[in-house]
């Protein structure tokens, strides 16, 4: 608690902390301002951009897929989405690369900052942020690396379109965050007023103005939807209880595959000389203005986390140092 008020004093944090204990939430706490300009205080129901940590959705309703016998880690991006342009990524890139950011497809830049809004102006459907980049060649042969990016989770969102007949946002909500119990959890605006909505900002030609300006209007396959502490916590336990995948399935996705990543989750520890008490998995963001950490410890039974409206790496600190404090014997 003493940390993050240091940070919260020297202006690096402001958000929301949570703990639990199994099933037990042991600490809830909010720090700082909902709108840095309104010195409003927060509250722990509130809500916030949950940046890359909203990958877990995608990479939950692909394992969907998965388990339902319409997909398979192997399939390649050519199968479901039959006229990718781009024919090697189409034949070569698989399921399992894209989910693990081993399959070269890189980023997509005109999704962030105030330079790209008319960019963004444009974009009006997954199906339009795809094509911006569906001709180009994989970055690198297909499995031989992994590098972290955001336009592969927009492709596995736009085979999840195809695949399910639903728009990646009402497929998510049925059967996601829906079987969750997560109703605080969604695709909201940036600009929407809701009162319980977190604010961040960030500094555009010298002024401090909300960072509307410089994200997608709404959530993603690749992140950003908005939520609250809580919410996520029910996310987390959701996937221990097999509400929303097989348990087997489940357990591979958290497991390492390739350097940090399970199958769409951060997953921290196998063959890292890192003591089992002390795997993890979940998944971290940060994007202009927000930082958010999810951590479950299988082992112990803990979950970890912090959701801020400040920019990182404040939040990724509270939350290890949390750990720190909190691992169980």
């Amino acid at each position: 608690d003493g940390f993050a008020l240091g940070l919260q004093a020297a202006g690096q944090f402001s958000g929301t902390v949570l703990i639990a204990s199994g099933d037990e939430v042991v600490f809830e706490k909010a720090y700082g301002a909902r709108d840095e300009q309104q010195e409003t205080p927060l509250q722990v129901s509130d809500r916030f951009n949950l940046a890359s940590a909203g990958k877990m959705f995608t990479s939950v309703a692909i394992l969907q897929q998965i388990a339902a016998g319409r997909l398979s880690l192997d399939s390649k991006v050519g199968e479901v989405l039959k006229d990718y342009p781009n024919r090697q990524f189409a034949n070569e890139v698989s399921v399992r690369q894209l989910l693990t950011h081993s399959a070269g497809a890189g980023d997509i830049d005109e999704l962030f900052g105030a330079e790209h809004s008319a960019d963004r102006a444009r974009l009006h459907s997954l199906q339009d942020m795809v094509a911006l980049h569906a001709g180009r060649a994989p970055e690198f042969a297909p499995g031989s690396a992994q590098k972290y990016g955001n336009f592969g989770y927009l492709v596995l969102g736009r085979m999840l379109e195809v695949l399910s007949g639903q728009d990646f946002e009402s497929y998510i909500r049925q059967h996601v965050l829906q079987p969750a119990g997560m109703q605080d959890t969604g695709f909201v605006a940036c600009d929407d007023p809701a009162a319980d909505l977190a604010r961040a900002y960030v500094d555009v030609d010298g002024k401090r103005v909300r960072n509307c300006a410089t994200q997608p209007r709404r959530g993603l396959p690749a992140g950003g939807e908005v939520g609250s502490a809580r919410d996520m916590f029910r996310f987390v336990q959701a996937l221990n209880a097999g509400k929303l995948l097989p348990a087997a399935l489940f357990e591979q996705a958290t497991q390492t595959q390739r350097e940090f990543m399970g199958l769409g989750f951060f997953a921290t520890g196998y063959g890292k000389d890192v003591p089992a008490r002390d795997f993890r998995w979940g998944h971290g963001g940060s994007t202009d203005g927000v930082c958010t950490d999810v951590r479950h410890y299988p082992a112990t039974g803990e979950t970890v986390i912090v959701l801020s409206n400040k920019d990182a790496p404040a939040c990724f600190a509270v939350s290890g140092l949390l750990h720190a404090q909190w691992k169980q014997p």
